[in-house]
């Protein structure tokens, strides 16, 4: 039973990592209409600046977190308006290659900053435990992990139903031409959806990746992960991808508790095909953002 609880609680844990890093990517190609190969890599690069910040300036982890997720967006932002604003429209296969091309130089960028050696960074949560009985013990960082999650994703849904930058990225991802016809600046949008997209990459990254490594090449498994969870959940809906989620993470600890760590992804991969097989289109198919406010 202990080991079952543990398993259950480091499945919330992951699935809360996916969660973070699906919704962002449903959020961009729902958007902005791009298929971003290179979303992983910007979970990379928050966990080496949380690094930087932790390591070289010292500042407190709590301080480091904001500074870590603001500059996540920045970065995503000014990458869309400098090299990927131009692939809105465009055929899939030139978003493939620019977006795998961009994946490429963050990865050896960060292989020249910091070498391809891991980094790990260490959090005040990591030595505190929470024990559940005799049955488990539950690290701080893992519940913080979970209620950021929370706590991040009703924020999400909050912007997207509530505000009016929301309404617009809405109303872009049903109809970017009527958007425009009607006076909407869609790149504008676009820009404000790509820079939140990889804001949650960096949430990802300071809530989790203190519990794990973090190295340059990290970024093309989370990516791969993420699409798993994309696909499964339907490529539109942020519904499926928080629901894959939870799906993938518990599928993956269970496995990794009871069978080996060896094969995790390649049951994730068997639940997409199974799940493909009766869904063609995911769990909740062909669904734009307006999923989140029940239409």
């Amino acid at each position: 039973m202990s080991l079952l609880v543990s398993e259950c609680v480091n499945g919330l844990v992951l699935a809360s990592f996916y969660a973070l890093i699906a919704v962002g990517l449903v959020l961009i190609f729902g958007v902005v209409g791009i298929v971003n190969f290179a979303h992983g890599d910007f979970v990379m690069i928050g966990g080496y600046f949380l690094y930087q910040l932790l390591t070289v300036a010292r500042l407190p982890y709590l301080l480091a977190i904001p500074v870590t997720v603001l500059a996540a967006g920045v970065l995503g932002a000014l990458i869309f308006v400098v090299a990927l604003r131009h692939l809105m429209g465009r055929p899939w296969y030139a978003q493939l290659v620019a977006t795998i091309a961009l994946s490429i130089l963050m990865e050896n960028i960060a292989q020249a900053i910091w070498s391809p050696s891991a980094v790990s960074v260490a959090t005040p949560f990591d030595l505190e435990a929470i024990h559940i009985g005799t049955l488990a013990n539950v690290s701080v960082q893992q519940v913080f992990v979970f209620a950021g999650t929370v706590l991040t994703l009703a924020g999400v849904w909050a912007l997207i139903n509530r505000t009016r930058t929301g309404k617009s990225m809405r109303a872009v991802s049903l109809n970017r031409v009527a958007c425009e016809i009607v006076g909407i600046d869609v790149r504008r949008v676009g820009m404000v959806a790509f820079g939140i997209g990889t804001a949650l990459c960096g949430v990802a990254a300071v809530l989790v990746l203190p519990l794990q490594n973090v190295y340059p090449t990290v970024g093309l498994s989370i990516t791969t992960q993420a699409f798993v969870i994309v696909i499964l959940g339907g490529m539109r809906s942020m519904r499926g991808a928080i629901l894959a989620a939870v799906i993938i993470g518990m599928v993956q600890a269970l496995s990794a508790g009871y069978i080996s760590s060896a094969y995790t992804d390649a049951f994730g991969y068997g639940v997409m095909i199974i799940v493909l097989v009766a869904h063609p289109t995911g769990l909740f198919g062909k669904r734009d953002l307006a999923v989140w406010s029940g239409l």
